[in-house]
């Protein structure tokens, strides 16, 4: 199935996909796919579903990138990205939907090298894989961040158009 998806300034279709939805709805219409926690919890913007895996995907599309290089408002955009993935699991983990590994992707338009540091300090504070002998679940499977040259390197078969 292909599913379009259009979402804070970027259009994407999901090629060969069980399903792809907002996530973070807001119209309560949509009972499928509006969770009705938003005053109390965060919520990524799209959960894709394959028959393997699941896919949180997290768009920021900012307008002054450069601003995310200081120290508290990078501390403020981990904890962010942290918490959406956190609850949007919670979400999951209720609607007891959690059968498959979850990969976590979180398109910003930054610069590499930032990209990088986020990408790795998210990692920590997810976090990915098993964190401890006693776990039998991990939260995240995997976990990055990528621009939108990056999307389109790494998922070809998911063409994107900014909006």
């Amino acid at each position: 199935m292909s599913v379009k998806v259009e979402c804070d300034g970027f259009k994407i279709e999901f090629k060969e996909v069980v399903n792809a939805f907002i996530f973070d709805e807001k119209d309560k219409k949509k009972t499928n796919t509006y969770h009705g926690m938003s005053h109390a919890m965060k919520a990524v913007d799209i959960v894709v579903e394959l028959p393997d895996s699941h896919f949180f995907i997290e768009i920021k599309n900012f307008n002054e990138p450069e601003k995310y290089r200081e120290s508290d408002k990078y501390q403020y955009l981990l904890k962010i990205l942290k918490y959406k993935y956190r609850d949007s699991w919670l979400y999951y983990r209720c609607e007891d939907k959690i059968n498959k590994p979850i990969k976590y992707i979180c398109l910003l338009e930054l610069e590499t090298p930032l990209l990088i540091k986020v990408t790795k300090d998210l990692k920590k504070q997810l976090p990915v894989s098993r964190a401890g002998p006693r776990w039998q679940q991990e939260i995240c499977n995997s976990c990055a961040v990528i621009n939108l040259a990056l999307w389109k390197e790494r998922f070809p078969d998911w063409p994107i158009t900014q909006l």
